[in-house]
């Protein structure tokens, strides 16, 4: 049991931290503020005036504009 969190512990070391160090910028950006710029807003679904252009904070809330 004891290999088994060494292993882990080391693949998270490889991967993770390392990607932190190279890319610090990486998550930091705020995509509502984002959507908000661009006179959008963060909804569920858009209507049919609108135009879904990408994703806010969750994958299921979509950043629309109007047409």
């Amino acid at each position: 049991m004891k290999i088994h969190l060494f292993f882990f512990i080391l693949l998270f070391w490889v991967t993770i931290l390392q990607a932190r160090r190279r890319y610090p910028h990486y998550g930091s950006l705020d995509l509502r503020r984002e959507c908000r710029k661009g006179n959008g807003r963060c909804k569920l679904q858009c209507r049919e005036s609108e135009i879904r252009i990408a994703y806010c904070m969750r994958p299921s809330t979509h950043c629309c504009l109007q047409k």
